[in-house]
């Protein structure tokens, strides 16, 4: 093995090791009840008309998700009862979307938490809120009434643009 080969993989495994000392060290203290570490950089937590985007509008949010840098994708029991309902009760184009919709729910992460939350009396945005907040992630929404709500706790949104693609909002 050459020096040069040698130096940079002694470096490489003295920042892997840095790097889980960090993570090590971020766990919090042993008197705090163990919750999922979620990191903002790539978790992102879905919407109900984020799951809808697909079928109205012809956009794979998984793909665009990833090639934002998304990895992780969650959703909460709120979101998934809100379109079992819609499943139920819209028509046409509508409805279609929102069964599809509840089968793309089954490919993202519901925190284990989350089940114990109770939905009655809290309307969904707010818990996506209180989610969101909680667990330090972005949130996809194409509500614009959530989004505004969402920004001013400073969550990052991804929202559609152009009708065409998934894009970070950043105003606010």
């Amino acid at each position: 093995m050459s020096e040069l080969s040698k130096t940079k993989t002694e470096a490489d495994a003295e920042v892997e090791v840095e790097t889980k000392a960090e993570a090590d060290s971020n766990v919090g203290d042993s008197n705090c009840p163990a919750e999922p570490q979620y990191n903002r950089n790539i978790t992102i937590l879905i919407d109900t008309n984020g799951f809808m985007i697909p079928v109205q509008f012809g956009i794979d949010i998984f793909s665009e998700l990833r090639r934002l840098g998304f990895t992780k994708f969650l959703t909460i029991p709120a979101v998934i009862s809100e379109l079992e309902k819609l499943s139920k009760t819209l028509k046409g184009n509508d409805r279609i979307a929102a069964r599809v919709a509840l089968q793309l729910s089954k490919q993202c992460e519901v925190p284990s938490d989350s089940l114990r939350r109770t939905v009655s009396g809290k309307y969904a945005d707010d818990i996506i809120i209180e989610s969101a907040v909680k667990y330090s992630v972005c949130v996809l929404t194409n509500d614009a009434g959530l989004r505004q709500k969402l920004m001013s706790k400073d969550v990052v949104v991804v929202s559609m643009r152009q009708t065409n693609r998934l894009d970070i909002i950043t105003q606010k």
